[in-house]
């Protein structure tokens, strides 16, 4: 835990939870979006899951498109980033556009402010 309180979820608890998702839910194009990423426990199983219903090339880069992380943490970002280009080698090579995507979908932010800013524009 550092000044930010951070915890980590543990993989088993991250597995539990992901069960309790409804069938199709780790389609490759169903669309996640996780507001405290931190190294990317759910991101990396939700991925991990995403990408064993692949059936084609074009199927990873859907995926990898499908799900956002946001993370207050410039370190916890990075980390999440590297996880995931790591996870992608171990079903595809990754490439240029892979690597964009990764990086545009994983951010450094503070996911309650953008929340709250999403309601304030929805108000008008």
């Amino acid at each position: 835990m550092k000044e930010f309180a951070e915890v980590f979820t543990p993989p088993h608890i991250v597995d539990l939870m992901c069960n309790l998702l409804p069938e199709g839910a780790f389609e490759p194009g169903v669309t996640f979006l996780e507001p405290s990423a931190g190294e990317g426990a759910f991101v990396l199983e939700i991925l991990r899951r995403k990408f064993k219903n692949c059936k084609c090339r074009k199927d990873f880069t859907v995926a990898l498109q499908s799900v956002y992380a946001m993370e207050i943490q410039a370190d916890n970002v990075k980390i999440l980033i590297d996880n995931i280009i790591n996870l992608c080698k171990e079903y595809f090579k990754p490439n240029a556009k892979d690597i964009e995507i990764i990086n545009n979908h994983c951010i450094q932010c503070d996911s309650l402010k953008v929340m709250r800013l999403l309601e304030e524009w929805q108000k008008d």
